[in-house]
């Protein structure tokens, strides 16, 4: 069988077996009537066929991650999309994954995916204010009064309404696909709860990122302290800061859960996740080979990532509350409120940035605000709250 690959990694010391020199080597002790017998006895010999399976070409992708391999979305996300791709391709793609940052750091997954360091690599957009215009601060344009359970609608309505646009954060690389978390960051604390809009003022709130979470925290009153999620746990047990904007995957994850005992439901943003190829790798590939790859990473992919993201969510969400003494609050509808009309002067940054990037602002916040109200739930019905122990 016929085999290449497209990227050669795992093995660096392996050298390549020795050319023969093309001089004739001695045949000492050879009888060369008899050898000249055995050969022309061997040419009446029928060659067996060779199959169209035999001389089909098999590619091997290195992967370059951000994550170990006991992370919960390289188990529950990424690994069932590769074994759905090498089962769809009948063995013939199989990829190589560089787990923790080992073949390139996370800031840098985009460039060397563009430039040929990895055949794929997968990250968010949320690595440096401003390199990612259009997907960087999307999904934190949502509402603070809106649960949005599965991004994905959101995401492709954005594209589909601004393809040109869309393409600026992934030029130079095939897009694969994207994801994004369920349900997102939330106002967590250690030992106030927060239940209502007045009960947020002067808390001193560890934001990682910057951006419209940031903007908007500040906006709703808090004291806001910039600070990377491995810092907020010991800031949190030290007292540096009362609460801290999270997730449950982190709650859980990190075990921030420890000392963070209350959640209001309250969006401050959502994590967009993407996976990116080599374009030149991507042209390379046979069509069979292509049309395989983009099916399993449009299709399978949403579905696997959305039932991960769900799952995940609602999972940790019922391990803090039940095992860590978790509690969780929803507001009032004049408080959703208020916090809606604060947002907004965040949002209006957002615009004047993208305008700043050449990108449609006004259009694409517009956009977004149809998108969210077909697809988002505001929090005091939203689904997500059957979780909830009253």
């Amino acid at each position: 069988m016929l085999a290449y690959s497209l990227q050669v990694y795992g093995n660096p010391g392996k050298k390549p077996f020795p050319h023969n020199s093309g001089q004739a080597r001695p045949t000492k002790g050879v009888d060369m009537k008899f050898l000249a017998a055995l050969l022309a006895a061997l040419c009446l010999i029928p060659s067996a066929p060779v199959s169209s399976a035999a001389a089909a070409e098999e590619v091997n992708l290195s992967f370059a991650l951000i994550i170990p391999p006991v992370h919960n979305r390289w188990v529950k996300g990424l690994e069932p999309w590769i074994k759905e791709l090498e089962a769809r391709s009948s063995g013939r793609i199989t990829i190589e994954p560089y787990f923790a940052e080992s073949l390139s750091k996370m800031a840098d997954i985009m460039d060397s995916v563009r430039v040929g360091v990895a055949d794929i690599g997968e990250s968010n957009f949320n690595v440096g204010i401003g390199r990612f215009p259009f997907h960087e601060q999307l999904m934190n344009q949502a509402l603070p009064s809106h649960h949005i359970g599965n991004p994905l609608p959101i995401l492709q309505g954005m594209h589909e309404a601004f393809p040109e646009a869309a393409t600026v954060d992934t030029k130079g690389v095939k897009l694969l696909f994207l994801s994004a978390q369920t349900v997102g960051a939330m106002i967590g604390t250690k030992d106030k709860p927060v239940k209502s809009l007045a009960d947020l003022k002067g808390l001193k709130i560890g934001v990682s990122g910057g951006g419209t979470r940031l903007e908007r925290l500040s906006d709703f009153g808090a004291t806001v302290v910039g600070m990377s999620v491995p810092d907020m746990y010991m800031s949190l047990e030290k007292g540096v800061v009362d609460g801290a904007c999270v997730d449950f995957e982190v709650l859980v994850s990190r075990r921030l859960g420890d000392v963070i005992k209350h959640v209001t439901f309250v969006s401050t943003g959502t994590i967009v996740f993407y996976c990116v190829m080599n374009q030149d790798v991507y042209d390379a590939l046979p069509d069979d080979l292509r049309a395989v790859l983009d099916d399993v990473s449009t299709r399978a992919a949403a579905e696997i990532f959305q039932k991960y993201w769900s799952e995940t969510q609602i999972d940790c969400f019922r391990k803090w509350q039940n095992e860590m003494g978790g509690k969780a609050y929803v507001l009032s509808e004049s408080d959703y409120a208020e916090l809606d009309r604060l947002a907004e002067k965040a949002s209006d940054n957002w615009v004047d940035f993208l305008n700043s990037k050449g990108l449609p602002g006004e259009a694409m916040l517009k956009k977004f605000r149809e998108l969210e109200k077909m697809y988002a739930q505001p929090w005091p019905t939203a689904d997500f709250l059957q979780y909830v122990k009253n």
